[in-house]
């Protein structure tokens, strides 16, 4: 039997698993990887900030959900990928190494968190990119009292897409950021709660890019209605502003800038997963991103697939983008293992909805500019919060199988 290896549980592992299994059935066996127990849904992480939701109720146990549809579980930290040999070397919860061999691969283990490009972060910084940051944030806000708020995003080490895939060049740029969709939406939430706590009045937030301005991913129009957004608010606003130091009470540009913050709520700066340095050099391109093709198959290794965050072409690393690019590679994957199976053409757009539960409404986003296009879509409304609500249920009820994904993005 054909052995597909994924490596990672989050959007973009957990839909080329659950897609292979459902289009291939016997004549596939698939084994997960992930190096926590859990899938968290991280679009619900900045809820847990506020106190909307507890972490806990917001995680899929992958050893119960993914054998309860046929796929093997292994938990471990991947330090290796041969793809020269077609094996794997992973690191499993007691600290022995491991290895794993396959027939295919999808390396959809995502970017790291590159918390160590910030000085100062272990003791001051704060974010709600995993369960135990959104944990400790709100305990952290459950107790502040008024003073100043930083939230903005950390640098995006992208590398220079060399090589690049072989796919249209306007699917992938340069971007500043990886994705400042947390930003956003704290910044919506963040007022909100403090407000609803009678502190509002006592607090001055500023909102930080490393971009020439936030948002540098949807179109002109719409970062236009943001930033007047932020001004009839009072918030500060301060571009090229990249984070180099988070102190007690201020965070610290490369170029010496600061900015006053008692609380400093980051999107940490993204970068290639620790695995990479270790792996087959001509897998990944020089930011260690893994570069193929319009069906995601690596441009050296074509029984290698990217998906998620891992693929070069997906920026901003959105989920939408993860899950997307993970239904196509299992589409592609399914048709050369016999299985005649319509393959989806990839069209990265920027999808996703900045929530504010405390005040019922939310701005649902939908825009191609990145990419060329002309739509540039951001729509606030309180069914898009309720949709919001919807999809974490969609999520949890599932265990994370996105399967009517396409379906609810436009919807």
């Amino acid at each position: 039997m054909t052995k597909l290896l994924v490596l990672g549980g989050r959007f973009a592992g957990l839909t080329a698993a659950y897609t292979a299994k459902r289009l291939l059935g016997d004549k596939i066996d698939v084994t997960l990887i992930n190096n926590t127990p859990y899938a968290a849904f991280r679009p619900g992480m900045p809820h847990v900030s506020i106190g909307v939701f507890k972490a806990e109720d917001l995680l899929v146990d992958l050893g119960t959900a993914l054998p309860a549809k046929g796929i093997k579980f292994k938990q471990g930290t991947v330090t290796k990928i041969d793809a020269k040999k077609n094996r794997v070397e992973y690191d499993d919860p007691s600290g022995h190494k491991q290895t794993e061999d396959y027939d295919y691969l999808v390396v959809g283990f995502g970017a790291k968190l590159g918390i160590e490009h910030i000085k100062g972060w272990h003791e001051y910084g704060n974010s709600v990119c995993e369960p135990d940051y959104a944990t400790a944030l709100h305990e952290k806000l459950e107790k502040f009292q008024g003073g100043n708020i930083a939230i903005g995003s950390g640098i995006f080490y992208q590398g220079t897409l060399t090589p690049r895939g072989t796919y249209p060049k306007n699917w992938a740029a340069p971007a500043d950021s990886a994705c400042e969709g947390p930003v956003f939406e704290m910044s919506l939430m963040i007022p909100a709660y403090l407000k609803k706590r009678g502190i509002l009045d006592k607090t001055h937030i500023t909102i930080f890019s490393p971009g020439e301005e936030i948002l540098t991913d949807i179109s002109k129009e719409s970062r236009g209605v943001v930033k007047s957004l932020y001004s009839s608010q009072g918030f500060d606003m301060v571009w090229n502003f990249k984070l180099a130091e988070v102190r007690k009470d201020e965070i610290v540009s490369e170029d010496g800038k600061t900015i006053k913050a008692d609380i400093a709520i980051i999107l940490p700066p993204y970068e290639h997963n620790d695995a990479v340095t270790n792996s087959t050099p001509d897998l990944f391109d020089d930011g260690g991103f893994i570069p193929t093709d319009a069906h995601m198959r690596s441009i050296k290794y074509d029984n290698i697939y990217a998906c998620g965050d891992a693929n070069q072409l997906t920026v901003p690393k959105l989920g939408y983008l993860a899950v997307q690019t993970s239904r196509i590679a299992m589409q592609d994957l399914a048709n050369r293992l016999g299985v005649p199976t319509k393959v989806e053409e990839y069209h990265p757009e920027v999808v996703c909805i900045a929530d504010n539960p405390l005040e019922g409404f939310a701005i649902a986003v939908n825009d191609t500019t990145f990419y060329g296009g002309t739509k540039g879509l951001a729509v606030p409304s309180p069914t898009n919060h309720m949709k919001k609500e919807l999809f974490t249920k969609y999520f949890m009820w599932t265990n994370g199988d996105m399967a009517l994904d396409k379906y609810l993005a436009s919807w």
